[in-house]
């Protein structure tokens, strides 16, 4: 791949020169989105979906799939867990009733919904329906539009709150969001935000089938946006929902790469086997409607996007012949579950569930919205029981579990924990290393490291000590290495080695308003890579070229906040690291939950005041690997924690780091 042309700009890092030291241009042409996108569609292409022409290709399709699928989200349904239905009250209203509700998805965890019935004995065809990233969960304005929508015309509905929303938040009745931080921290305990809601999903498809008013085989599917995918994870995994109407929600996976997505919509490796035409080929030939805006404010979602997944499917419906169960609408509205789509859902639920109609659109009957305060399962946020979990604790209570399964191991082989750890890290194969020299400014050297398809950019700044090197990272950028990092990282003599890892600094997007961590935290995962690895493939290649090029005697990794972990995750797999320094890094991924609180003022809040962490130490397994104290444990250079925190960010106490270095030490001893 041709190297970004070099480009003189403005460059921040106190003391030195504030004006051009450096020369790569990442910002309108951003090289690594251009790689992203050329690795989306390549993979996209390499996994299009086979037009299966008879039932049983398709069977053995959709059973091979199923089952990678499922070892991808990481979770398992089990059917025979008892429901544990409580009931929080029901509200009589003209024509039917809302009954306020949890039941028991995992042992121990509990999910809030609301269950409304039409007034008469039945039996009813019914709907699950799942609400998207409404900070009101169950309670917006769209989802009681469609649930008063479906009761009225004569359906069950039962709508539940995804996990970790509004009712099952951190804090009940409190706006906040299931992704980002909280979200992607589900992928250390070896789980998926996207396979949980699919196992919430499935144990309430459980729930209507226990109840002897509702139809067995009249169970139908629908959501808008996030609940629009969730609708369709839950029809692709489960074969007893008999209709399927995803809203404002398919688009393709190769989309998703350059798009804009929740934590909840991801799913690690994705792209590498599958599109999301081959994951609405699960549906098939059970009838489905894919319904879209005209004018969806996300590309992801356009009808463009809708089209290139929705036509490989329905080739398959022709060939099974049953081209009546598969349409699509596009409605002239914006992203969401507005009129337009529910009059659609409604004739076609009418026509696959009840047996009535075309499956034309039908005009919705007359309802009233109802104040969420009147609908709300607990009188009080403080009476919530305990057993509604929240993400926060699910994680500290799967994590302290993993945590102790890890500490109680008797030995520990290394060169199986090194493979894992490669794997894990989806650590990408070490390429050839070239350096590219630019004129030094003012004593300050500039470079970049030609590493397999990308750069990366480094300044020197000469040390007293010859043969002395120290690369210095900063998460976010050298531009981000304060004065003082500066002036501590070179007391010991080195020369200095300020780089910017992949997606940071120079090698990312300028101008970006969303977290660039998180994108390509999330972008890497579909395709198989991740950021983290990216990270130490990176260092890697800096220690070789310090070895080559600048005939280094001693190399030091010093990494500040997240990227002192891949300075130590980079000390496991090259021995040519004498040194790795993480400074105010984690010491465990053991997600710490003791020091949560918000503000509600944003659907967006920030969960964490103390947290300084990015998403780029969600690593998909991590916990069932071991722990921060493991790559410790197995690097073959000297490992130095400073000032070491807990995973939130809180400064560990002078005990819990004498306790920290005792259990790299003891994990030491374990190690074969």
């Amino acid at each position: 791949m041709k190297i970004a042309e070099t480009k003189v700009f403005n460059f921040d890092l106190p003391p030195y020169p504030r004006e051009g030291i450096f020369h790569l241009d990442m910002s309108e042409n951003c090289q690594i989105n251009r790689l992203l996108k050329f690795e989306a569609g390549r993979l996209a292409h390499l996994n299009q979906l086979d037009v299966f022409e008879d039932a049983k290709q398709l069977k053995k399709f959709q059973r091979d799939l199923r089952r990678k699928l499922w070892e991808k989200m990481g979770v398992t349904y089990d059917g025979s867990i008892p429901l544990d239905v409580k009931k929080y009250g029901t509200l009589q209203k003209d024509g039917y009733s809302i009954t306020r509700l949890i039941y028991q998805s995992q042992p121990g965890v509990y999910v809030t919904a609301l269950l409304y019935v039409p007034d008469g004995k039945g039996p009813f065809p019914s709907v699950i329906q799942m609400h998207g990233h409404n900070p009101e969960g169950k309670f917006g304005v769209n989802p009681q539009s469609m649930s008063l929508g479906l009761v009225k015309s004569g359906y069950v509905c039962l709508t539940v709150d995804a996990f970790g929303t509004f009712e099952r938040a951190y804090h009940c009745y409190e706006k906040q969001t299931h992704g980002g931080f909280q979200g992607a921290q589900i992928l250390n305990i070896g789980e998926t935000l996207l396979g949980l809601q699919v196992v919430d999903n499935m144990r309430g498809v459980d729930l209507l089938l226990s109840l002897p008013y509702v139809k067995k085989d009249r169970i139908g599917a629908t959501g808008a946006s996030g609940g629009g995918n969730q609708t369709m994870w839950l029809a692709a995994m489960d074969e007893r929902i008999s209709a399927v109407m995803p809203v404002v929600s398919v688009g393709s996976f190769e989309s998703y790469i350059y798009g804009l997505n929740c934590i909840c919509e991801l799913l690690p490796d994705g792209l590498t086997f599958t599109e999301e035409s081959g994951v609405l080929a699960l549906i098939a030939p059970r009838p489905l409607r894919i319904a879209n805006a005209l004018y969806d404010c996300n590309h992801d979602f356009s009808v463009s996007q809708m089209l290139k997944t929705y036509h490989p499917v329905e080739k398959i419906y022709w060939n099974l012949g049953y081209k009546d169960r598969i349409s699509f609408n596009v409605a002239d509205r914006v992203h969401g579950f507005h009129d337009r789509q529910r009059e659609s859902a409604l004739g076609f639920f009418a026509q696959f569930l009840k047996g009535e109609g075309c499956g034309n659109p039908i005009p919705e009957p007359d309802y009233e919205i109802f104040p969420k305060e009147e609908l709300y399962l607990f009188s009080d946020k403080k009476k919530r029981p305990d057993k509604v979990v929240t993400i926060p604790c699910y994680l500290k209570q799967k994590g302290m579990l993993l945590r102790k399964e890890y500490l109680s191991r008797k030995t520990i082989k290394r060169k199986k924990a090194v493979d894992e750890l490669h794997e894990m890290l989806r650590l990408p194969e070490q390429a050839p290393a070239t350096l590219h020299h630019y004129a030094a400014v003012k004593g300050i050297g500039r470079y970049a490291v030609e590493a397999g398809n990308h750069l990366i950019p480094f300044l020197t700044v000469p040390g007293k000590k010859t043969g002395k090197y120290k690369i210095l990272l900063h998460p976010d950028g050298k531009k981000n290495i304060t004065q003082d990092e500066l002036e501590q990282a070179a007391k010991d003599g080195s020369t200095l080695i300020l780089a910017d890892l992949f997606g940071c600094g120079e090698t990312c997007q300028e101008n970006f308003t969303i977290g660039l961590h998180h994108q390509y935290f999330r972008q890497l995962l579909w395709i198989g890579h991740s950021l983290i690895g990216e990270w130490v493939a990176d260092v890697l290649s800096l220690v070789r070229i310090l070895k080559k090029e600048f005939h280094a005697e001693e190399i030091t990794v010093t990494g500040l906040l997240e990227a002192g972990a891949a300075g130590v995750f980079a000390n496991v797999f090259s021995r040519e690291i004498d040194h790795a320094e993480a400074v105010n890094s984690p010491t465990s991924l053991l997600f710490d939950c003791s020091t949560i609180s918000l503000t509600a003022d944003s659907p967006f809040v920030k969960y964490l005041p103390n947290a300084i962490y990015s998403l780029t130490l969600a690593i998909p397994g991590f916990l069932k690997w071991g722990d921060i104290s493991l790559a410790a444990a197995l690097g073959s250079g000297e490992v130095k924690f400073i000032s070491p925190r807990s995973s939130d960010g809180t400064p560990l106490s002078k005990k819990a780091e004498k306790e920290f270095a005792a259990e790299i030490e003891k994990t030491k001893k374990k190690i074969l």
